[in-house]
C-alpha cells in the first residue's frame, strides 16, 4: 500500500474509531515561518498617478526606481479609496505622517533599531528595512504603512507595503500584547493586486475558488481526484513537529464523494468498503502567500467536516505555514487516536 493509502486507511480507522464523539480544540497559534524568494520585479515605466480606487488602481509615475515620490502619491490616493470602501480610517507614512502602532512609531522605529528582533513574519524572526526607493539589497524592504481600522477599534490593524526580494506584498499585523510583532499576508485582495499594480504597472488578476473547483462533481463522480487535487500535498504535523506529505493521484482501495457542505464543495474520502463512519474530506481554495494567490487544500474529518489542518504544495509553504489558519476553517476537534494511527501506518 502506498504511502497516500497508508495515510488516508490510517485517518479512516481513527474517524471509526471516534464516530460521533469530539470534544472543542484550542485554535491553531498564529504561526508561520518566511523563505525567502528569489523572483524579481522589473522595473516599471508607467505613466503619471490619476485618480485611483480599489477596483482601478491610479498607474505608477515613470520613474526608474521600484519605489519614488510618483508611487507614493499613488498608494495615498489609492489607499484614501480603499478605506473608504471599507469603511475604516488609516494614519499612512504615504501623507507623510508618524502610525503608531502600540508604541512603535513608524518609520522611526525602522531606523532607531527599535523593532530589531521584534519581528516575526509567522514563527521566523525576519528583518525588515525601511527604504526610499526599493533598490536597498535587504530581502524584505518596506516602502509604507499604514495604521488605523474601524472607528471605535480597541486594537489597531497595521499594513506594510513590503519589497520582498522586489516582489510586492502586503503584511499585515494585528498583535495585541507582548513585544513581537507577528506578521502575515493580508488575504484582502484588492490591497495586494492595487499594490502590486503600483509597482509593476500591471494589475495581477484576482482568482477565483471557482476555478479549483471546477469539475469537482464529474471527476468524483468517476472515482477520480480532480486535476487540481492531484500530486503531493504538504502539510505540518503538530505531533511530531514535522511536515508531513501525502500524495493524491490513485484512488485504489478509495471510495470518493462530492459533498456540498457549508457552502463548499468537499471531497468526502472513504475506504473503498467501508461501511461506517463519517470519513475524512479535502476542500482546495486560494489563498496570498508572499504576496501570491496558492492553492491551499483544507482538510477535515468527522461528522461535520471538522478542521484537522491547511496543507501546500511546496514543503517550505507548510514550514513556514505551520498552524496558521485564515479564518475560514470549520471548527476543531481533537481526535488524537485518529493521528496516532496515521502516523504508524504512514
Amino acid at each position: 500500500m502506498n504511502q497516500m493509502k497508508r495515510m488516508w486507511v490510517g485517518l479512516i480507522l481513527g474517524s471509526l474509531l471516534l464516530a460521533g464523539c469530539s470534544s472543542q480544540s484550542q485554535s491553531a497559534t498564529k504561526q508561520s515561518s518566511a523563505k525567502t524568494t528569489t523572483t524579481k520585479v522589473k522595473h516599471s515605466q508607467s505613466k503619471p498617478a490619476n485618480a485611483a480606487s480599489a477596483s482601478d488602481d491610479s498607474a505608477s509615475s515613470t520613474q526608474a526606481t521600484l519605489w519614488n515620490t510618483g508611487k507614493k502619491a499613488a498608494l495615498s490616493t489609492f489607499m484614501a479609496s480603499w478605506q473608504s470602501e471599507m469603511g475604516q480610517t488609516y494614519v499612512g507614512t504615504y501623507d507623510d505622517k508618524a502610525p503608531d502602532h502600540l508604541g512603535y512609531h513608524f518609520p522611526e522605529v525602522f531606523k532607531n533599531g527599535q523593532l530589531d528582533g521584534h519581528v516575526k513574519w509567522g514563527s521566523q524572526a525576519v528583518s525588515l528595512k525601511w527604504s526610499t526607493d526599493g533598490e536597498d539589497s535587504s530581502p524584505l524592504q518596506v516602502v509604507a504603512v499604514a495604521t488605523g481600522g474601524k472607528a471605535k477599534a480597541i486594537y489597531p490593524i497595521t499594513y506594510f507595503f513590503c519589497l520582498h526580494n522586489q516582489r510586492p506584498v502586503v503584511l499585515v499585523t494585528e498583535t495585541t500584547n507582548g513585544d513581537q510583532l507577528i506578521l502575515h499576508d493580508t488575504q484582502n485582495s484588492a490591497l495586494q493586486a492595487g499594490f502590486a499594480k503600483i509597482i509593476t504597472g500591471t494589475k495581477p488578476a484576482i482568482l477565483s475558488d471557482t476555478s479549483l473547483t471546477a469539475g469537482t462533481a464529474s471527476a468524483v463522480d468517476a472515482n477520480q481526484w480532480p486535476q487540481t487535487y492531484q500530486g503531493t500535498w504538504y502539510y505540518y504535523d503538530e505531533y511530531s513537529h514535522k511536515v508531513q506529505s501525502f500524495t493524491q493521484n490513485s484512488t485504489d482501495d478509495l471510495k470518493l464523494d462530492y459533498e456540498p457542505f457549508d457552502g463548499r464543495k468537499w471531497i468526502n474520502i472513504k475506504g473503498a468498503h467501508q461501511g461506517a463512519g463519517a470519513g475524512n474530506y479535502v476542500y482546495l481554495r486560494y489563498h496570498y502567500f508572499d504576496g501570491r494567490q496558492i492553492p491551499v487544500m483544507m482538510m477535515g474529518s468527522g461528522a461535520e467536516a471538522w478542521f484537522d489542518g491547511n496543507a501546500y504544495q511546496s514543503a517550505a509553504t507548510a514550514q513556514q505555514m505551520q498552524r496558521w489558519q485564515y479564518g475560514d476553517e470549520t471548527k476543531n476537534v481533537f481526535r488524537i487516536f485518529s493521528r496516532v494511527f496515521a502516523g504508524r501506518l504512514s
